[in-house]
């Protein structure tokens, strides 16, 4: 077993914000259409709020023991561990399934669609296998590269869609049903499945500080309100009768006779989706005890196509995967209520 290398917390906080990016990249109709945009923009910021206290236990187990989850579970009984390797486990399949899905049938049907969507998850899970097998370490370099994508992208994505703003496609009014309301917001507290990533692998991050999952959580609110907001007030209606729209607006950003920048946005979907497995495949190996094995890796992600070819064929499996409150909570069973156990029991021995 080949341990991973101590790496900047910075630098891990900085590729989970970028995970967490996939969120709004691949929103397909998740967010209430008759929603005004202030309300959206309240819905998000409580999404996000909840985010953060969802990551508040694995914060206290790293800056007070300057560890992770599975460090302290590891000093526990076979039977525990065993117990909390499956709680993540199937968590991570969750999200990484969550995520890998509506990647694949937007690239399917957005550009080539005669392509089987198993063909390309199968070619992303080839590549997040390596990447896992060289570990987080590895992958959050990556990230840096990934950041400079992410910054480029944006600028022409927003760059590109100030010429087609029109204030009157939507609406500043502070109404709407708190159903859409309460929709919205639940949404927006998918990004919570970075806060198990942070549990399972922050004990290999040095120099951690509170501000940083503080300003990270901002920066993607930042993100995903511009996002909001373009695909109102730039596009309008159209985006909301078309799937994938963020993937509309891209196509509908131009500077002058230069129009479309969607082979930007789907390269930054993909790296995103990219890390978010990887890491997740990282953090799977660690959660049985197998850090950078390449045959527990390879296990692992052979379920996650398994499970990705029946949801494929499958609508029932298909809709409970890729509901966001399937997401949400098997993302606070690993960030919240594992984490919260270990702090409870760690006490009671010390005391």
């Amino acid at each position: 077993m080949q341990k991973d290398v101590p790496f900047s917390s910075k630098r891990f906080i900085m590729t989970l914000t970028l995970c967490a990016c996939s969120v709004i990249l691949l929103q397909n109709g998740d967010l209430p259409k008759e929603l005004p945009f202030p309300m959206s923009l309240l819905g998000m910021a409580l999404g996000l709020v909840l985010c953060f206290a969802a990551m508040i236990p694995a914060i206290i187990i790293k800056t007070k023991m300057n560890g992770d989850v599975l460090a302290l579970v590891g000093r526990k009984s076979t039977a525990q561990r065993i117990i909390t390797a499956v709680i993540y486990c199937v968590c991570f399949v969750c999200a990484a399934v969550y995520f890998l899905y509506p990647y694949t049938d937007m690239f399917c049907k957005k550009y080539y669609d005669e392509t089987s969507p198993c063909l390309i998850a199968l070619l992303v899970l080839a590549c997040c296998v390596y990447a896992a097998f060289k570990g987080a370490n590895v992958i959050t370099r990556f990230g840096i590269f990934l950041f400079v994508l992410a910054m480029v992208t944006n600028a022409l994505l927003f760059g590109g869609s100030l010429f087609s703003l029109d204030f009157s496609y939507g609406s500043f009014e502070l109404s709407g049903s708190l159903s859409d309301f309460l929709r919205c917001a639940i949404y927006f507290v998918t990004p919570c499945f970075t806060a198990v990533i942070f549990a399972c692998l922050s004990g290999s991050s040095r120099q951690f500080r509170l501000r940083q999952p503080v300003i990270a959580l901002s920066l993607t609110g930042v993100k995903f309100a511009l996002v909001m907001f373009f695909i109102t007030f730039s596009v309008g209606e159209y985006a909301t009768r078309q799937e994938y729209g963020t993937f509309v607006l891209s196509r509908a950003a131009h500077f002058g006779a230069f129009a479309g920048i969607e082979s930007f946005y789907m390269a930054l979907s993909t790296m995103s989706v990219f890390m978010i497995v990887s890491l997740l495949l990282c953090a799977a190996a660690k959660a049985v005890g197998k850090e950078r094995n390449l045959a527990v890796t390879s296990v692992f992600t052979g379920v996650i196509f398994i499970v990705h070819l029946i949801m494929v064929n499958n609508n029932s499996v298909k809709e409970i995967l890729t509901s966001p409150v399937t997401l949400i909570s098997v993302s606070l069973a690993g960030a919240v209520v594992v984490p919260t156990v270990c702090l409870i029991t760690e006490r009671r021995k010390n005391a």
